[in-house]
């Protein structure tokens, strides 16, 4: 057992165009980290402080206490005259479909496994970390978490009884992500954004849609990123109804394309826009373009950024 341990977890892009509630890239734009410690006190887990340039918007991260919560429930451990408690550091900017929320709750859920020596699989620590987010989502959701959490390109599904299961796909790619100057608060835009969504949609469309996932998936395993660039603008369900609420996504779109990016999608539920380039000049032709082409959508923040490792102790 550490007396201390501080983790980082990076940023994520959920979805990637046809990979609804299923994909998350993990990339380097932003990190949250979280320290926890034991101390003397009643039981339970405890947030010290919560710091950095995001702290204000961050909900007093809640979803890093929720998610050791459910660590400590899932592997029935039990604090009897001890407490945890979380020192949070807001990198991730919330509310822009980056993975904030998931971050904070992959980097906490990973801090306690580490601190309290607990044998905890993948597939637990994402379940506690997913559980951990619902409190900044509403309920929960595994892509960023899973994605924060194992780096890469995460791919997360549940079995017929509810059982996750995860897999990480290493990929050498460059990102640049484009977010305009909008702001709304993280519930209540990942309220609306689901509440905009199809109850139902025709067989044929989800079976293509399936069809191009699991095409992006295969494109991934083997580095074809011009695939997979290619298959993320194939959505057919998700993303044209969500785009009229991202200030100027076809001018983006377009602008990203004609400067080398191989695919753009939606960032999770945006307003944030993500585009994958094969190397780092590439990505960074693609910010310059945005910046350039794109000034009248009033871009806030330009970035690039490559695909980040899993959450780890520093």
């Amino acid at each position: 057992m550490a007396s201390r341990v501080r983790v980082r977890a990076y940023s994520s892009s959920a979805n990637l165009g046809p990979g609804f509630d299923a994909l998350a890239l993990a990339h380097t734009s932003f990190y949250d980290e979280v320290e926890a410690w034991i101390e003397p006190g009643t039981g339970g887990v405890m947030i010290e402080a919560v710091y950095g340039p995001y702290a204000s918007g961050a909900g007093g991260a809640e979803t890093a206490r929720r998610a050791v919560e459910a660590l400590l429930e899932l592997t029935s451990s039990r604090l009897e005259e001890e407490r945890i408690v979380l020192k949070v550091y807001k990198g991730v900017p919330p509310g822009l479909g980056l993975g904030s929320s998931g971050a904070s709750a992959a980097a906490a859920a990973k801090a306690a496994a580490l601190l309290l020596g607990l044998d905890a699989g993948t597939e637990l620590l994402i379940e506690a970390a997913g559980r951990g987010e619902a409190a900044a989502a509403g309920s929960p959701h595994y892509d960023n978490v899973a994605a924060s959490l194992l780096g890469g390109l995460a791919v997360v599904a549940p079995d017929r009884e509810g059982r996750l299961y995860a897999s990480r796909i290493d990929i050498d790619a460059w990102v640049t992500v484009y977010v305009p100057r909008v702001r709304v608060q993280t519930a209540a835009k990942t309220k609306l954004m689901r509440e905009i969504l199809p109850e139902k949609v025709a067989l044929g469309t989800a079976a293509r849609n399936w069809a191009r996932l699991a095409l992006l998936v295969a494109a991934a395993a083997r580095g074809d990123l011009r695939l997979l660039g290619i298959m993320m603008m194939q959505d057919e369900i998700i993303e044209p109804v969500r785009q009229k609420y991202v200030p100027c996504f076809t001018e983006v779109k377009r602008a990203a394309l004609d400067a080398g990016a191989l695919g753009v999608a939606i960032s999770g539920a945006g307003p944030s826009v993500i585009a994958v380039s094969r190397d780092e000049r590439t990505a960074r032709n693609v910010a310059e373009a945005l910046l350039d082409s794109c000034a009248c959508c009033d871009p806030d923040i330009v970035k690039v950024a490559h695909v980040a490792p899993g959450a780890s102790q520093v």
